[in-house]
């Protein structure tokens, strides 16, 4: 069947499943590689291991260039070669000017070089013409196929099939030897029983098709399997020596042979070789030419001769006869004396177990005197003892009643003192609540009576006030929102991290979810200690129910915001809003984080922040766009810390600005497929990217629909202290600070080591971000290692994107650094074994190492 004669056609050039090892496109390269060093393969057709697809060569391109530079096709592959491509992707210097894409020699699909390879040993036989010489085994191809198979299959040991001149296909064989001046190749069985078999393949078993610029026809199989049905025959294609080395075998097992003269004799009477018909003829025929055959006969019968059967003798046998009854003899005389050896030791032994039985009886008496006597003076000891033990027991017990009786007494002085001042304390509050009910009272009027006064002035204004109105057209109009109160009267009594963490894991635990309390502990360190915290994870892993449950759990609903991030957003305009040059107008943007930062401005403003709980914002899908894009805003805040006087500011346009005390944290979701957008650099150097694994079949979902239980109270000021925040103090600067475990910073220090020698440096920004998450994860997890190994597979390894095999003995250094660590279920360790294994297989991502792969 010929390519054109295909029905189905195949499109799916970008996806990752439909290319591949297993499922690929077959191509060859373009003839002007060689003449002037170009680097493109003419795509043929598509196989994924069972069929082949005629391509869509409108939508895949004539060819396609390999974008590998310096790397050329012309150096690892021939020129009538089959390629294997496994990876194709979209030129995107493609442009819509045709002329410009010819002249730039631009293709609309471009592959890279760890994309391609030759296809393997049993991948698509290919069927050679030519003819077969089955006595010397020998195969004269058709001239112009010589150097493909001596360049290519003899070279790479690839099997192949011959098409003789009677139209039948001969095969597997594999090419061991080549003649240039004969252009012959020697060919070998490529089974164990060193046949080959014969078929009468019909056109529709096997794909014709010509190579490139008119080159050779080419007619491949898809395995031996494939054709089993048409076979017609079995054809034995053992050599003359291994049909020798076969016979002499044979003959070997008998033994029957005695002088060179009768070997055709035993030849012919044996049953064995006899039964193989077709290779005794041929036996008989080389018998019958012995001048022609002179050489491998002598080596026959010489071998045969050498036989422990020709060279027996009678005289050999007697000496052996003779040297056997010497040797019984003497083993006889030796078993006399052995058995009268055997006989005194026997009576030596008897008397040495009457000697060690009398002392077992002794040793007995002597043990049970011994016994009593040490038992009396243990009693004795032990009644000493005990009146010692009594006397002091009386003494304590004396001591004791005078120490709680003189403690009783300061104790007691001690609460009254305490009680009277908490009513001096109590006095002085009422009368301050008191006096704070009376001003608030007149502020209250005071500010309804300028309200009114406003409202009369401004009414003035617009009636007699023309020139004053159109003033106003060009006077931006910032929006004033009502600035809610949050104020948190009762916080909850949670004072340490370990305790919220404790608190928020039982809550979990009620909606199905098993996270371990590190994991937690993990988890509220990096939201807090970080302006953007990532969750990152396969489909369907729970990613953004566990953010939306986290969020809801620590703060009211008016004060968090869940943002579904679309495709193609570019600016802060898609995420809070922009201002409108004709309206003169905020435009909000379909989003509530406008809304959520006028109140964190308003609240700066009053400075009511530190009693008013956090504030979150989930973005989920956050890298369907470019993160450091739309999030820029926010990005260049991450480094910053709010004081007093000067909190982190936002410009909004139009003169219009947010100012606020650093209480607002984002929580983002990721997925990474070829939909969303891959994390920068720098973004990866100011964020933790958490992983979460698919959860268990049985584990609910947390919906926005379920009815979550009211958040803890924790006001901004409780949360700084929790999470040692460094706003409205003074900051180290990120060389000064210090890992309060010297053990964690010594290993750290072998990681940033290893790291270097990869390429690889930590910035101050991270190591600062890693001293100070260890130092306080510290008291909320009670392994030793466990925060330097969330750090480094959430803040560290994912700056691993490396290649080469070279790569992976660093990779293995630091894994043996981290197993040190000795912890049951290591991130870190988890995530380089990944990286190794990913790395590891052949095909595209062989010897390539990168963070985000390990879920591909």
């Amino acid at each position: 069947m010929k390519i054109k004669e295909l029905d189905e056609i195949f499109d799916d050039y970008e996806s990752y499943k439909a290319l591949g090892e297993d499922s690929y496109i077959i191509g060859a390269q373009h003839p002007q590689n060689f003449k002037q060093h170009k680097k493109f393969i003419i795509p043929l057709f598509y196989f994924d291991g069972e069929d082949w697809f005629k391509l869509d060569i409108n939508k895949l391109g004539e060819s396609i260039f390999l974008a590998s530079a310096p790397y050329t096709l012309t150096t690892d592959f021939k020129l009538e070669e089959l390629i294997k491509v496994k990876g194709v992707r979209p030129n995107k210097q493609l442009t819509d000017d045709d002329e410009h894409n010819k002249e730039h020699s631009l293709t609309k699909h471009i592959t890279h070089a760890d994309r391609l390879s030759a296809l393997s040993e049993d991948q698509l036989l290919e069927i050679f013409p030519g003819e077969i010489d089955f006595e010397l085994h020998l195969f004269h191809p058709d001239k112009h196929y010589y150097d493909i198979i001596n360049e290519v299959y003899v070279a790479q040991e690839r099997k192949f099939f011959v098409e003789s001149k009677d139209g039948l296909i001969y095969g597997p064989f594999v090419g061991v030897k080549t003649s240039t001046e004969a252009k012959a190749i020697r060919l070998s069985a490529t089974g164990v029983r060193k046949s080959v078999e014969a078929y009468n393949l019909p056109s529709e078993a096997f794909l014709e098709f010509n190579m490139p610029e008119e080159g050779l026809k080419r007619k491949l199989v898809r395995s031996t399997h494939d054709i089993e049905y048409y076979i017609e025959d079995t054809v034995d294609f053992i050599s003359r020596q291994d049909l020798f080395k076969w016979a002499e075998e044979q003959l070997n097992k008998k033994q029957s042979l005695e002088v060179a003269d009768k070997v055709w004799k035993a030849i012919s009477k044996d049953n064995a070789i006899h039964s193989f018909q077709e290779r005794y003829q041929r036996l008989e025929k080389l018998f019958q030419k012995p001048q022609e055959n002179l050489q491998y006969l002598q080596q026959f019968v010489t071998s045969l001769a050498e036989n422990d059967f020709f060279k027996a003798s009678l005289d050999s046998l007697q000496n052996e006869k003779l040297e056997l009854d010497n040797s019984v003899a003497q083993q006889k005389r030796e078993r006399d004396l052995v058995r009268k050896e055997t006989g005194r030791l026997q009576e030596e032994m008897q008397d040495l177990e009457e000697g060690i039985n009398n002392l077992k009886a002794n040793e007995q008496k002597i043990r049970e005197s011994l016994q009593k006597e040490r038992e009396f003076a243990i009693n004795k000891e032990i009644e000493e003892g005990l009146s010692k033990l009594e006397k002091v027991r009386e003494e304590l017990s004396d001591r004791a009643e005078a120490i709680e009786l003189a403690h009783n007494f300061d104790n007691l002085a001690r609460i009254n003192e305490e009680i009277d001042n908490a009513k001096e304390i109590k006095h002085n509050l009422e009368i301050s609540i008191s006096a704070l009910k009376e001003e608030f009272v007149k502020a209250q009027e005071d500010a309804d009576t300028a309200l009114k006064n406003l409202l009369k002035t401004k009414m003035q204004l617009d009636v007699f006030s023309n020139g004053s109105a159109n003033s106003k057209k060009n006077t931006p109009a910032i929006e004033v929102l009502d600035i809610k109160d949050y104020r948190i009267e009762k916080p909850t009594a949670i004072t340490t991290l370990k305790e919220l963490s404790q608190k928020l894991h039982k809550r979990l635990g009620r909606l199905g979810r098993s996270y371990p309390d590190h994991f937690i502990a993990n988890l509220l360190i990096s939201m807090h200690q970080n302006s953007l915290t990532l969750l990152w994870g396969p489909p369907g892993s729970g990613k953004t129910s566990l953010g939306r449950y986290m969020i809801q759990s620590l703060t009211k609903a008016d004060r968090y915001s869940e943002i579904s991030v679309a495709r193609g957003w570019s600016s802060q305009k898609d995420i809070i809003g922009f201002a409108n040059p004709l309206s003169k107008r905020f435009q909000r943007a379909n989003t509530d984080l406008y809304d959520l930062l006028k109140q964190l401005d308003g609240e700066f403003n009053n400075s009511t922040y530190l009693q008013s709980p956090m504030s979150y914002c989930l973005l989920d899908e956050a890298n369907l766009s470019p993160i450091e894009h739309y999030w820029a805003s926010f990005y260049s805040l991450t480094d910053s810390k709010a004081q007093l006087d000067k909190g982190l500011k936002i410009s909004l346009g139009n003169n219009e600005s947010i100012e606020y005390a650093n209480n607002l944290r984002f929580l983002g979701t990721l997925n990474l497929d070829s939909t969303t957008e891959q994390i920068s650099p720098r973004l990866l150097d100011r964020c933790h990217i958490i992983r979460l694994d698919l959860p268990r079949s049985n584990m609910p979902l947390i919906g926005s629909e379920i009815i979550m239980p009211e958040p803890f109270e924790i006001p901004f000021d409780n949360i700084r202290s929790l999470f040692e925040l460094k706003d409205f103090k003074q900051e180290l600067a990120p060389d000064q600070l210090e890992f309060i475990d010297t053990e964690l910073e010594e290993r750290f220090e072998q990681i940033a080591s290893e790291l270097r020698n990869l390429g690889i440096q930590i910035s101050l920004r991270t190591r600062k971000a890693v001293i100070e998450y260890c130092n306080l994860a510290h008291s909320a997890m009670n392994e030793q290692f466990r925060p330097l190994d969330y750090c480094l597979a959430q803040r560290v390894f994912t700056r691993i994107n490396l290649q080469g095999a070279e790569s992976r003995e660093g990779i293995k250094a630091l894994l043996e650094i981290v197993k040190s660590f000795a912890l049951k279920d290591s991130h870190a360790e988890w995530t380089l074994q990944k990286m190794l294994e990913r790395g590891g297989k052949e095909g595209f991502n062989h010897h390539f190492y990168n963070y985000f792969s390990i879920d591909g």
